[in-house]
């Protein structure tokens, strides 16, 4: 379904971006060797020492969405094809994308769709039944962007190597990591799907998020290598 065309007897009406498609995409990952202890041969030293904190940053403006009529139109073959695009957008730039603003009532598009899209779907009187000949799209595929994207990872990690007994090969060793997801806890919003109930105009809730992604998340890591 996430495939769909939404006005499948003209295929140009289909360009825009990708589903995938984010404009400004930032990436930043580090690495620290934590200098503490690190020449201490005592079990202290061998204990609290030579642990290193690594981190992954990832922030990203958001997945494009195609606003949609939760209803179907009649095709030349006599099936029904659907959900469509509306006839008519009246302008009126929505409100930012950031997370609060698709949390809120009316989402990035305070007011409800009918005040920036045209709801209505025309019937064909021969047909008794909506077409695409009166129902072409007034607006263009991915039109606008889903909530902005901002997450931080981190690890805490140390490898302890063991003594070589003759039996664990020649380099046994001991590693512990401590795995941090979202460690901030910042509330992230899914972004939206084709059948999301936010992206439909005729619905109440048009325009807000209907989904959370993962909050923290810690996990404990052991592995024995030998």
């Amino acid at each position: 379904g996430c495939t769909n065309q939404t006005y499948p007897v003209d295929q140009s009406q289909e360009y825009g971006p990708s589903d995938f498609d984010v404009r400004h995409n930032t990436t930043l990952s580090w690495l620290w060797d934590l200098p503490f202890l690190r020449r201490d041969k005592s079990w202290v030293g061998k204990t609290f020492g030579g642990w290193n904190i690594s981190g992954v940053l990832t922030h990203h403006t958001g997945f494009p969405w195609t606003p949609k009529i939760d209803q179907g139109l009649r095709g030349p073959n006599g099936n029904f094809f659907g959900p469509i695009r509306p006839r008519v957008y009246y302008g009126g730039s929505p409100s930012s994308n950031s997370n609060a603003n698709f949390i809120r009532a009316g989402g990035i598009f305070p007011g409800g769709g009918a005040q920036y899209f045209d709801t209505t779907v025309i019937i064909d009187p021969v047909l008794n039944a909506p077409t695409y000949q009166l129902n072409p799209p007034g607006i263009g595929r991915n039109s606008f962007r889903g909530p902005r994207y901002f997450n931080a990872d981190m690890s805490v990690s140390k490898r302890f190597g063991l003594p070589n007994l003759g039996v664990l090969g020649e380099n046994p060793n001991f590693d512990v990591r401590f795995n941090f997801f979202n460690i901030f806890n910042i509330q992230n919003l899914a972004p939206f799907q084709s059948g999301s109930s936010g992206v439909f105009v005729n619905r109440p809730n048009f325009g807000e998020a209907d989904g959370v992604l993962s909050g923290r998340v810690v996990e404990m890591q052991l592995r024995f290598s030998f």
